[in-house]
């Protein structure tokens, strides 16, 4: 044991005759601080951020067409930028218009031809145009749907590679949603690919495989170009691997959210790219229907059995599927990101033999950015080899850390770390369900949302109440009779120990989004490593110094990890529905952010010398903060052109017939349906539209009709229908009503009954079917085989069908079976048609409609279109 002259200089072995001093003596006055270099130091860290905020939002030096002779293999942004001022310029490509349909792949096809025309003579390119129809079932849970599309478009071209028989595929849609000239979404991935496809074009030799570039014309509409390519085209069975490039966002860099699945080898190439970008945690909140959305590489993976990349554009999301989307607001570096990554891409992918291997090794994969620019990368396998090697090393150091300051694992010690245990996650619980009890009265108050445009006021409200509430009970902590130094060193190892439990148990479930604490307990391991291993425990602030300095690596790791979800997260809160309180997510995921990057400092709340006066200022800024969420300047949205943060509405002017079993109208009306997209829809326009006014409950129609009678236009409405509004109104003008038509009605056995129906309605129409209870579906000619599991809709199995039509709408031809009881006689089914006239140029507002869109204030984006709902019980 060391001497008691070995340790004076900190007071760590004390005898009872020391605590008679005087009050100011054991309050060891040497190693506390003023409570206002706490606050410093919460600054420093907010400075911290900054440069986090700043590393992220870098982005390449673009190229231009007069730096093409120095860089004549690189990407050029400004050959980029040109085509996509056609394409923004044509304004939205829905599926079934004329832009979409003829103009953008007119264009196409001549950009294609000028590309081939002045290729290297040792390339073969080849050039088609698909016409395709189809449908399939597409398991996007919670809800379903059978997908049926009909003269949809692809424009297809291979690059021939010395192996003709393997080839890799390049995919981008070049159709957008109504109301959106898709700039981000997915133009610039397009207008990227033509120029890799020229670059290509111009080699000498050929790449190893060939490489398909296939610009989607369906996706927006279901992912349904890209079924027709994958299930149909001639080169579909050689495809082994796909980029997918897509965009949830728009500017930024493009990021990788997806890759495998289990081939490690695609994560290796990767990595090889000038600026990658990329988390597990995207992939597996993604692939947990987190997120309200899905891309054409589930179609791909799922339907062709392939693997790839999965990436996308999501800074800015607030632009998404909005009027914003446009040319003007993508930073010509994002063209140069996702060029130089892809073209990089290509290149490794198309020549690694691993494309044709029928035998290649797999593995999941966890991979991650650290500190910008490195990709790291590595199996699940290696993943819990390594995250349980740290484990053990982090309690190692933490039992070294006892033997120097001498204490043992007696009663007393242990009464001392279960105090730790005990204030740190009861401080942690507590600071939760303040942020948790803060989110649901400002939903409360309606007041919801005030980060949405302002994400700096989420710091305000959420993570300085997450340190206000998640310290103060470790000043409560009896130390055992040891300087406050040690209880500081054994503190914060104690807290690290929290952590190191909470990632090997994550990790035992097989959670691949270990690495944010991967990264901070080994590196605030190897900082204590390095303190112990010069003896600097004793040194009341060296220590704590180096500890800080070391931990800038993992504080930067993690608010980086934080800015990359939140600024996906905040914006997507816009379009999660009414029926869910954000504040309350984004409130939580706040606590959890700071806890993570906090709480290793949390030992310096111990050294403070007035802890109080701390208090007061986070306190005050915390009020200060709070107070401005009832100003103008805490709402929450904008429709500032050069920074939106839109409040989204889809509005549909619709018009509902519902027929009885003879083919009677039993009920015929008009109105505004309004699917509302936020919290705070509709209340938050409803002082600017009186309409709203005279809006009326649909609980008996969400009772008696399937769906709540309403004209949706994608299945994931169903989820939020029953939050929706309706306004009657005077009708609106329909340019070809829905109709159904039961062409046969057969029995093929005493127990099944054959329906043979045709369904009419515009390019994109939905139609619904819910067989009569205790009766049931057994199959239907769209799709060779049924969910195992039904959906319900008050009780009953339901069907969503989603269907559109690209060059030529034509009617849906549908056979159904049904299982009946023997001499059945009365009617099988509900069916719904539901008509989306979403073309300006061919359907027509009403006066009335234009009237009530033109009260919305400046903020509030519109989807806005006419519709047409008819059901009927056959």
């Amino acid at each position: 044991m060391r001497s008691r002259k070995s340790v004076s200089k900190e007071h760590i072995a004390l005898d009872p005759g020391d605590f008679k001093q005087n009050e100011e003596k054991r309050k060891y006055p040497s190693q506390t601080i003023s409570p206002y270099v706490g606050i410093l130091f919460i600054l420093f860290l907010l400075a911290l951020f900054g440069l986090v905020v700043l590393n992220g939002a870098y982005l390449p030096t673009p190229l231009k067409r007069t730096d093409e002779a120095l860089h004549p293999d690189e990407f050029i942004t400004e050959r980029a930028q040109q085509d996509l001022k056609y394409l923004t310029d044509l304004g939205p490509r829905v599926v079934g218009s004329y832009e979409n349909e003829v103009l953008t792949v007119e264009f196409l096809k001549k950009r294609i031809q000028e590309i081939i025309h002045h290729s290297h003579s040792s390339q073969k390119i080849e050039l088609d145009v698909q016409i395709v129809s189809g449908s399939y079932y597409l398991d996007s849970r919670p809800t379903r749907k059978i997908n049926i599309y009909a003269n949809v478009q692809n424009v297809v071209v291979k690059l021939y590679g010395q192996d003709a028989n393997n080839s890799l595929l390049l995919n981008a849609h070049f159709d957008s949603v109504p109301t959106s000239p898709g700039g981000s979404d997915d133009g610039i991935n397009c207008v990227a690919m033509l120029e890799i496809l020229r670059l290509f074009s111009k080699h000498k030799t050929r790449p190893l495989y060939s490489v398909i570039f296939l610009f989607n014309g369906a996706e927006e509409s279901g992912l349904q170009a890209s079924h027709g390519f994958i299930s149909k085209h001639k080169w579909a069975e050689e495809s082994k691997v796909v980029i997918n490039l897509e965009a949830a966002g728009a500017g930024g860099s493009i990021v990788m959210f997806q890759t495998g699945p289990n081939r490690p080898w695609l994560n290796e190439d990767y990595g090889k790219v000038p600026h990658p970008s990329g988390q597990t945690a995207s992939e597996e909140l993604f692939q947990a229907n987190v997120i309200p959305s899905d891309t054409d590489f589930r179609i791909f993976r799922d339907f062709g059995n392939m693997v790839g990349i999965d990436m996308a554009f999501v800074r800015d999301g607030y632009r998404y599927h909005t009027k914003y989307d446009g040319f003007n607001n993508i930073p010509a570096g994002s063209y140069q990101q996702v060029g130089d990554n892809v073209l990089s891409l290509v290149k490794s992918i198309a020549n690694n033999p691993e494309l044709a291997n029928e035998n290649p090794i797999t593995g999941n994969v966890v991979f991650f950015n650290f500190f910008g620019g490195t990709f790291i990368s590595y199996t699940t396998s290696t993943a819990v080899i390594v995250n349980l090697l740290v484990f053990g090393v982090s309690f190692l150091t933490f039992f070294i850390s006892l033997r120097r300051f001498n204490l043992d694992l007696t009663v007393n010690t242990i009464f001392y770390f279960t105090q730790i245990l005990a204030a740190t996650l009861f401080g942690w619980l507590l600071a939760s369900l303040s942020v948790i009890f803060l989110a649901f009265m400002l939903d409360y108050v309606g007041y919801s949302m005030s980060w949405y445009g302002n994400p700096w006021l989420a710091i305000g409200i959420f993570v300085i109440p997450t340190i206000i509430t998640s310290t103060p009970l470790l000043l409560l902590i009896q130390p055992l009779r040891i300087s406050r130094n040690a209880n500081c060193f054994i503190q914060a190892q104690t807290i690290r120990l929290i952590w190191t439990t909470f990632m090997a148990f994550i990790t035992l479930l097989g959670i691949r989004t270990t690495y944010p604490l991967l990264i901070l307990v080994l590196f605030d391991t190897l900082a204590y490593v390095a303190v112990l291993l010069f003896k600097l425990e004793h040194r009341v602030w060296l220590w704590k110094i180096v500890y800080i300095i070391i931990s800038i690596i993992p504080t930067w790791f993690s608010m980086s990890v934080s800015l990359n979800l939140f600024e996906f997260f905040i914006p997507l809160s816009g379009r999660i529905g009414s029926n869910k309180i954000p504040d309350i997510i984004i409130g939580f995921a706040a606590v959890l952010a700071s806890l993570l990057t906090l709480t290793p400092y949390y030992f310096l709340i111990s050294v403070l010398r007035k802890p109080a006066q701390f208090y007061k200022i986070m306190i005050a800024i915390f009020a200060i903060c709070l107070v401005i969420v009832f100003t103008p300047l805490g709402f929450p949205y904008s429709g500032d052109v050069e920074s939106p943060t839109p409040q989204r509405f889809w509005i549909l002017h619709s018009q509902r017939v519902f027929h009885s079993e003879d083919g009677g109208v039993i009920k015929k009306d008009s109105g505004y349906f309004l699917l509302n997209m936020d919290r705070n829809s509709p209340r938050s326009v409803a002082k600017y539209v009186d309409e709203f006014k005279r809006s009326v409950p649909l609980e008996d129609d969400c009772k008696n009709f399937l769906l709540c009678g309403l004209p949706l236009a994608h299945q994931k409405m169903t989820e939020v229908v029953k939050h929706s509004t309706w306004i009657p109104a005077s009708a609106p003008i329909i340019p070809e009503p829905v109709n159904l038509k039961v062409n046969s009605k057969t029995w093929i056995s005493s127990t099944t009954l054959r329906y043979n129906l045709s369904i009419f309605g515009p390019d994109h129409s939905m139609f619904y079917l819910s067989p009569k209870k205790n009766l049931k579906l057994l199959s239907m000619s769209l799709v060779d085989k049924l969910a195992d599991e039904d959906v319900l809709w008050n009780d009953r199995p339901y069907y969503f069908f989603v269907y559109t039509c690209g060059k030529e709408v034509v009617p849906v031809e549908a056979i159904f079976d049904f299982s009946v009881p023997e001499n059945h006689s009365g009617p099988v089914m509900d069916i719904a048609v539901a008509g989306n006239y979403v073309h300006p140029k061919k359907f027509r507002m009403t006066p009335d409609f234009k009237k009530f869109l033109s009260k919305f204030p400046d903020w509030a984006d519109m989807t806005a279109w006419v519709a047409n709902y008819q059901s009927w019980i056959v």
